[in-house]
């Protein structure tokens, strides 16, 4: 089917003329009739297919197709705050004023290792996954043909890409727990003793605790957005719904925070003062990093004499910096406000997974109990190595380690060779030895060999026992 022809202008060039889908005249001019020719067979082949997109489409800039991308979706208020931010970070400054069709591979490729050189790998991957769902969706809207971010690399920094920490059972029980203020201690023991995301601790309620059943229901999570905490009925993802065993020391914790009374079953475990859903930002500023300085996890403050006390702490750029202040409180609150790194509260979680799956408990049971759709996320970004992995090896093979004992050769002084007719037919027994032991022989590729059941002389043998302490 014919959809067009090439005429030739006034001034020497070639236009392209054809009809839509929609029936309606368009035209675009070439240089040469030949490239009006190859375009007019593309036309052809898009209109065929049903993928036509036309070229003046691609005319509409970013920026407003953006707008319009925003007001079509429909997501939770956490998501569409972290679409602004990005936004208005890195997407809107550098694209708002570019037409569709001209953003192309090479430019989204240099624009992705500008950003690479300031941002963390995973950050810059986001993204270039927000810039190509808006390209694929103005894709699916006709206004462009091709995703301009399909095949875009992203750039590996692995000194700058920041590794989840962890910390052993020892340290959270001897140094972190009890820095922890008495209050706060229940919160802290549930993302350690259930794995619960900041989220899921801070929107459970009492009636998802089970104290006689040592169980806890996972569905209501608090959501943090600019203008509040908004508490929803579903977590993360639907694998998040799901019923955790809790250890001894959180029933314990969770009882004392009871009391004797009985809770309303709607009020939250963790509240605030006011009654609802703590933010994660107050939560961090006033409990969580003061109680990593008391507990020697981040930075040092020391009493080097009657009122006065040192304190060192590590800058953005790793230096290490110092100061005296007149009272511990003040450099506590000093370090925790200066001090960059640190144990984070969701590294609590991926703590409690390593120790389960050191431990040998089954990855699959941990991907359930921990709410993950898949057990390679369990895996791969979860689990960690622990600090003392060499005595465990060596722990592992400690008793009977590859204990190897050959038996002797049929040759050996304390044998007498077998005969070889009787030894070839399998139905004789060679005479007994120096010892006067029998032995059942059996040919194995032209050579006799003794059997499992030969008595006085043992198979080899390889043995191996995994053992290794627990933390009780």
């Amino acid at each position: 089917m014919i959809v067009g022809f090439v005429s030739k202008t006034p001034a020497g060039t070639y236009r392209a003329n054809w009809r839509d889908s929609a029936d309606r005249q368009k035209a675009k001019t070439f240089r040469t009739k030949k490239e009006a020719n190859a375009f007019l067979a593309e036309v052809e082949g898009a209109l065929n297919r049903g993928t036509y997109v036309d070229p003046h489409a691609g005319r509409m800039r970013f920026g407003e197709f953006v707008t319009r991308w925003l007001a079509g979706r429909s997501v939770e208020a956490r998501t569409a705050e972290r679409t602004q931010s990005m936004l208005r970070a890195h997407l809107l400054p550098q694209w708002a004023d570019w037409p569709l069709a001209k953003i192309d591979y090479l430019a989204v490729q240099e624009w992705v290792t500008n950003l690479g050189r300031t941002l963390a790998p995973s950050t810059t991957a986001k993204h270039l996954g927000m810039l190509s769902m808006i390209m694929q969706t103005a894709i699916r809207a006709r206004l462009i043909a091709v995703n301009p971010c399909e095949g875009v690399r992203v750039p590996r920094n692995r000194a700058r890409e920041a590794r989840a920490g962890t910390i052993s059972r020892e340290a959270f029980f001897g140094r972190l727990l009890p820095a922890v203020p008495a209050e706060h201690r229940a919160i802290v023991c549930a993302a350690a003793g259930a794995g619960l995301r900041w989220g899921e601790c801070a929107g459970l309620p009492w009636e998802a605790v089970d104290l006689d059943r040592g169980l806890l229901h996972v569905a209501q999570v608090a959501v943090e957005t600019h203008g509040g905490v908004l508490l929803r009925a579903y977590p993360k993802t639907r694998a998040g719904v799901r019923t955790v065993p809790m250890p001894p020391f959180l029933v314990d914790e969770l009882r004392r925070r009871c009391g004797a009374a009985v809770p309303d079953a709607r009020a939250l475990v963790f509240a605030d003062r006011d009654g609802g859903p703590q933010r994660r930002s107050n939560f961090r500023r006033r409990v969580w990093l003061p109680s990593l300085v008391r507990a020697g996890l981040l930075g040092r403050v020391a009493e080097v004499a009657p009122g006065r006390w040192a304190a060192s702490w590590p800058d953005r750029d790793g230096r290490e910096q110092r100061a005296e202040f007149a009272d511990e409180a003040a450099a506590v609150a000093h370090v925790a406000a200066s001090a960059f790194g640190g144990l984070r509260f969701h590294d609590l979680r991926h703590s409690y997974i390593t120790w389960l799956v050191t431990d040998g408990v089954p990855v699959n049971v941990v991907r359930r109990v921990v709410g993950h759709e898949k057990a390679s996320t369990t895996l791969n970004r979860y689990t960690h190595t622990p600090d003392d992995y060499a005595d465990r090896v060596r722990l592992t093979f400690a008793d009977d380690s590859l204990t190897f004992r050959p038996a002797p050769r049929l040759t050996d002084p304390g044998n007498t060779a077998l005969p070889g007719p009787e030894a070839h037919s399998g139905k004789g027994r060679p005479p007994s030895g120096g010892d006067g032991g029998r032995r059942e022989v059996r040919l194995r590729g032209g050579r006799a060999e003794p059997t499992q059941r030969s008595r006085g002389v043992q198979p080899p043998r390889v043995c191996c026992r995994t053992a290794y302490e627990r933390l009780s």
